[in-house]
């Protein structure tokens, strides 16, 4: 036979308990006690008729439920337009690269002035390079390996003027050939191996609830982080100022740490 104090005490617990989840570097939460599971992001079946911030409709087992973007809920990029745009913009830097050396060489053999950035650190990729902050730590520990041929890039240019002056254009083109061979080429693997990995490193995790009627629907979340524990002491009622009121059970507060609590039921 159950005994409805233990389940009082359980259910009481059980309210104190919210799950942290990542959305573009930020962390939230969600009261746990309405989840039935967490998945990894599902394929979906488009549905007409459903405001745009869901992806679709999915098979889980017998039933079938919507998915719902908490990034385009929140008015938010999706990880994949995200990736796609940083991508567009990477390949742009990576010509630009291209064409930098090609007017190098052109400087070389027309005996020109050549005028481009020669400072790593203030061309258009290494102004993204040294202000970016990316979200996977794959991306970050690729990236990292970025920085020696790339500098290497930019060093070209004061290396290649002073042999084309010593030794003549002809040592000038070969250097400059060689380091295309080489070099260049190091660079230009990475772009295609970080663009690679962007394709293919998305954690995206949809959690799935279940209403007090048995409707369920999920949410499609960049990352799980944690659950923890708030006490109703620990939470703030949100003002009508507050960011994403509307959609808000409150705001945890931890020693240095808040996150704010979606109330999932204004969010679908």
């Amino acid at each position: 036979m159950n005994d409805p104090n233990l389940n009082s005490e359980a259910n009481k617990e059980l309210d104190n308990k919210y799950l942290i989840f990542s959305l573009k570097s930020e962390k939230y939460a969600f009261s746990i006690k309405n989840i039935k599971e967490i998945i990894i992001k599902p394929s979906v079946n488009f549905a007409p008729n459903l405001p745009q911030f869901y992806l679709g409709m999915t098979k889980l087992r017998n039933d079938i439920l919507p998915i719902i973007s908490l990034r385009k809920r929140l008015q938010y990029e999706t990880v994949d337009d995200e990736n796609a745009r940083l991508k567009e913009q990477l390949k742009s830097m990576e010509e630009g690269h291209l064409n930098w050396l090609d007017e190098l060489e052109k400087s070389i053999i027309n005996g020109t002035e050549f005028r481009m950035q020669r400072d790593p650190h203030l061309c258009a990729f290494g102004k993204w390079y040294y202000s970016f902050k990316p979200d996977s730590y794959l991306v970050y520990s690729l990236l990292r390996k970025f920085e020696d041929p790339h500098n290497a890039i930019h060093k070209l240019a004061d290396e290649v003027i002073e042999i084309s002056k010593i030794e003549g254009i002809d040592a000038g083109v070969k250097k400059l050939t060689y380091a295309k061979s080489t070099t260049l080429k190091m660079l230009i693997s990475l772009f295609n191996e970080l663009y690679n990995t962007l394709d293919n490193s998305s954690r995206e995790t949809c959690i799935v609830f279940s209403d007090p009627n048995g409707k369920q629907y999920g949410f499609v979340v960049d990352s799980i982080d944690k659950i923890i524990e708030i006490t109703p002491e620990q939470i703030e009622i949100p003002t009508e100022h507050s960011e994403f009121s509307e959609y808000l059970f409150g705001i945890g507060k931890l020693q240095d740490d808040f996150y704010l609590i979606f109330d999932e039921s204004r969010l679908i």
